[in-house]
């Protein structure tokens, strides 16, 4: 059986054919065996139409070998989508089940940051259930002696001050007098300790750190029910 009176049959009983499932003929480029392209005409048949199609020719030694390869080739491809393609279709489903667990622990480790810019670590591990691992960390300062007293003070330098804000609330502040200029205009110098060397500067004490955080930042910061 040649390929042009296959092609043939479906051209006649195309209309028979469509009684098992939509057909369409399709074209190509096919290379032959001397290495030059053709353009060739085919289309796709499913198990029942390609069953009808065989019928409809005689059953010469060939057609028999044809069919007979048809119904293995039709066999072997029910095997492969019983076996192999659940198989795929589980793994499919378990590399979704991997990739939305993913995005959660992503949007987590997110949230997990906004939360801790917001309202710091200490309520973040109490959200978390982790009220055990709150660790209280003394708040590193510089004792600054009074020139003219004599009397010493625990201070916090510029650096010191920037990087407690920073580790409390993950804000960056742009300079110590950018603080004590917002404390001044909330009328709250009795937070800041004025140092006079060749002229007066002003300090946060440490003890003061949590109340001028809230003061600075609380118009900005969420706070939370209770909080």
């Amino acid at each position: 059986m040649s390929r042009e009176s296959f092609v043939r049959n479906i051209k006649k009983y195309w209309t028979e054919i469509q009684e098992f499932g939509h057909l369409r003929f399709e074209s190509g480029t096919a290379t032959n065996s001397v290495g030059a392209k053709n353009t060739t005409v085919f289309c796709y048949l499913n198990e029942d139409q390609a069953t009808y199609v065989m019928t409809l020719s005689k059953n010469t030694d060939k057609v028999r070998q044809c069919k007979r390869s048809l119904v293995k080739a039709f066999k072997d491809a029910k095997t492969v989508i019983k076996t192999i393609v659940p198989q795929q279709s589980e793994r499919i489903r378990e590399l979704e089940l991997e990739l939305a667990v993913a995005k959660e622990i992503n949007k987590g480790k997110e949230l997990d940051s906004s939360m801790l810019i917001m309202h710091g670590k200490e309520i973040v591990l109490a959200l978390r259930g982790m009220s055990d691992q709150i660790v209280k960390s003394e708040v590193l300062a510089t004792e600054i002696v009074q020139p003219e007293t004599g009397k010493v003070s625990k201070v916090l330098t510029a650096d010191q001050l920037k990087a407690e804000i920073k580790k409390r609330t993950g804000q960056k502040i742009p300079s110590l007098k950018w603080v004590t200029d917002k404390l001044r205009n909330m009328n709250r110098d009795d937070l800041l300790i004025p140092v006079t060397r060749h002229s007066t500067s002003e300090y946060v004490a440490p003890d003061s750190l949590d109340e001028v955080i809230d003061l600075v930042f609380g118009n900005t910061r969420q706070r939370l029910i209770g909080e």
